[in-house]
């Protein structure tokens, strides 16, 4: 299920439209792993499934994943990203809220890229 759509990007890079939207659309692919990263928390915060599963990579994409359940995602805080190679990080702090509860998850996100591609690998959540 989709969320209600907004002009602003969830990620904060300004107008969906010329921010996410294209990755979501397949018109453009991601060339960071930050844009990845971005790309990725505004599918969370849209709801769009399909995208969060094409961006993940088969190797380490969970059985059945669904978006169902998912908090308000609220912000996207990058604190620090980069890449070697074919290799890249996102370190971030996603705000979400469930009910009246506001939380947030930090996380040392790992990338790979494969034929041109980036895809996100796998995750560490940091512990407040």
């Amino acid at each position: 299920m989709n969320k209600p759509v907004s002009k602003k990007c969830p990620c904060g890079g300004g107008k969906y439209a010329k921010c996410c939207e294209p990755f979501h659309t397949g018109t453009k692919l991601p060339r960071t792993p930050e844009e990845l990263m971005r790309s990725r928390y505004s599918a969370y915060a849209r709801g769009l499934t399909e995208y969060v599963r094409s961006s993940w990579h088969p190797s380490t994409l969970p059985e059945g994943l669904t978006l169902e359940g998912n908090p308000e995602w609220l912000q996207l805080q990058i604190i620090a990203t980069g890449s070697h190679g074919n290799r890249g990080y996102v370190h971030f702090k996603a705000y979400f809220q469930v009910d009246d509860d506001i939380g947030v998850m930090e996380e040392q996100s790992h990338f790979v890229r494969e034929q041109g591609r980036w895809y996100y690998l796998e995750g560490e959540v940091v512990d407040a």
